[in-house]
């Protein structure tokens, strides 16, 4: 359809963003997207829409100043729309500047209150920040309870979604339970919510519990990657769904195959979620050093949306590897501050 409209209308702007959104969305081609992004641009100078997209490939390449820039132009261009607010704010919190992703994500939010990546945003920056969880439970309080039902990025989040990961970083794993129950949670997909609840029980302690949950959604899991093999997010639940079946090497195996399919050279912000998926299950499963050692590049780089001193302080996910000297030298140790390419 997008290609159609472009045909009936070779110079219209909206076409190209919609033929670029086609191949950013649906097949993570950046090169060609930010060819029909550009395109939109030039027919239509300072457009907003063109602009943010051209950021967000950006983004996705690891040009860090470059998508702190066009964000900032898209946000003059449109100074109302609060979903490139939230998408600036989501940046820094990548390049942990939580001050400006909190300041950002909070008028966001005086745009428009169900602005979900502002919302995330809020929070993040407030935990990843402090490694304070009660301030975000606060803050989560204060959401409309359908909002923040998936995410876009992060760890385990990506698996619990936002509602969730919150309770779960506050260690109050009833109500991580619970949220996986009700509203707009309790009708998402199930290969989700099932894998969702295994992994929580295990954080929890509830290996025994944790078995019925993870067989439903093993069995789920197995067939979507079947049917759909590139799908990283169904494979960060699967590594967790083998886990709660004390199936170690399959979860390890399964968490590096989403590296290899979407690697930080491929995507710097999805590959860093990976990578950090990759060193949760790396940490659930015995295998400290290489644990540490992803946990120290990820510092080193813009990832702060999934790793920050602060957070590791205080995530259950790293438990098992708590006493370990060299998890222990992290803590104390330095995190990358602001925009920083990643090497060729």
């Amino acid at each position: 359809m997008a290609k159609q409209a472009l045909t009936l209308a070779p110079d219209l702007p909206e076409a190209h963003v919609a033929v670029g959104l086609f191949h950013y969305y649906g097949f993570r081609d950046y090169e060609q997207a930010l060819i029909e992004f550009q395109r939109a641009l030039e027919l239509r100078p300072n457009y907003s829409l063109a602009l943010q997209f051209i950021a967000f490939v950006h983004r996705r390449q690891g040009k860090w100043d470059r998508t702190v820039e066009e964000l900032k132009k898209s946000i003059v261009q449109d100074p109302g729309d609060a979903y490139v607010h939230g998408g600036l704010a989501e940046t820094y919190v990548f390049l942990r500047m939580w001050k400006e992703a909190q300041d950002l994500a909070q008028h966001a939010l005086t745009i428009d209150p169900h602005e979900a990546t502002a919302m995330r945003m809020l929070l993040l920056s407030s935990l990843n920040r402090t490694g304070n969880a009660q301030e975000p439970l606060r803050l989560l309080a204060s959401f409309p309870p359908d909002d923040l039902l998936l995410p876009n990025t992060g760890m385990f989040d990506m698996v619990i979604g936002t509602r969730g990961e919150t309770f779960v970083l506050a260690r109050d794993f009833k109500a991580a339970l619970e949220a996986c129950e009700v509203g707009a949670v309790a009708t998402t997909n199930k290969w989700q919510r099932a894998a969702a609840k295994a992994g929580i029980r295990v954080l929890g302690g509830d290996v025994a519990g944790a078995e019925s949950d993870a067989e439903k959604a093993r069995e789920l899991l197995e067939a979507r990657q079947r049917d759909h093999p590139q799908d990283t997010r169904s494979l960060r639940a699967l590594s967790w769904t083998y886990l709660a079946l004390n199936r170690k090497t399959d979860a390890i195996n399964t968490a590096r195959k989403a590296v290899e399919l979407l690697p930080l050279e491929k995507d710097a912000v999805l590959g860093s979620g990976n990578l950090a998926a990759l060193a949760e299950m790396q940490a659930q499963t015995g295998a400290v050093k290489e644990a540490v050692e992803n946990l120290r590049k990820l510092l080193s780089i813009p990832a702060g949306e999934t790793v920050s001193i602060a957070r590791l302080k205080i995530d259950p996910v790293w438990d098992p590897i708590r006493n370990d000297p060299g998890f222990q030298q992290l803590l104390t140790g330095k995190e990358l501050v602001g925009p920083n390419e990643y090497p060729k």
